[in-house]
């Protein structure tokens, strides 16, 4: 039974890969192509929110750096306050920083983590959350997402 629930998990993801980086999202979801400034949204066959992934460097800016400068072009989007960033490491073992922004209804319903590879070369992961009720799905979602990706 434990192999049929690991197959199912399997394969109702698959992997996106560019000359990039790579990483793994829901099964049917779009990726979008990949702006002048490195973004690329990846969105669901229906209903509201979204993945998205954005490129950077090789850069040596400090996380707080790398955090201010996120925050300058987030806080553009939408109302919210953002949470310290929490240092930590990826599965697969790149430096990264993860925070989140609260909606005014108190709800986190952005979150972001950025990763490093040793030579500075950056991903920005993000997810947008459409209600409280989808918030335990994205979040899960999410995490798949940054649990898989690879810089190249």
């Amino acid at each position: 039974m434990n192999v049929l629930l690991a197959a199912l998990a399997l394969s109702s993801f698959v992997l996106f890969e560019s000359d990039r980086y790579s990483f793994e999202v829901p099964k049917g979801w779009a990726v979008g192509r990949e702006t002048p400034w490195g973004a690329r949204d990846i969105s669901p066959e229906a209903g509201g929110g979204k993945l998205g992934a954005m490129t950077a460097g090789p850069t040596q800016a400090s996380w707080d750096d790398l955090y201010r400068t996120s925050l300058y072009f987030i806080k553009r989007e939408a109302p919210g306050k953002e949470t310290p960033y929490r240092v930590g490491k990826t599965k697969r073992g790149y430096e990264s920083i993860s925070f989140e922004i609260v909606n005014p209804d108190g709800w986190a319903d952005r979150r972001y983590t950025l990763l490093k590879d040793s030579s500075g070369n950056a991903l920005a992961l993000s997810v947008k959350i459409p209600s409280k009720k989808d918030e335990a799905q994205y979040k899960a979602w999410f995490q798949r997402m940054v649990d898989t990706a690879k810089l190249r």
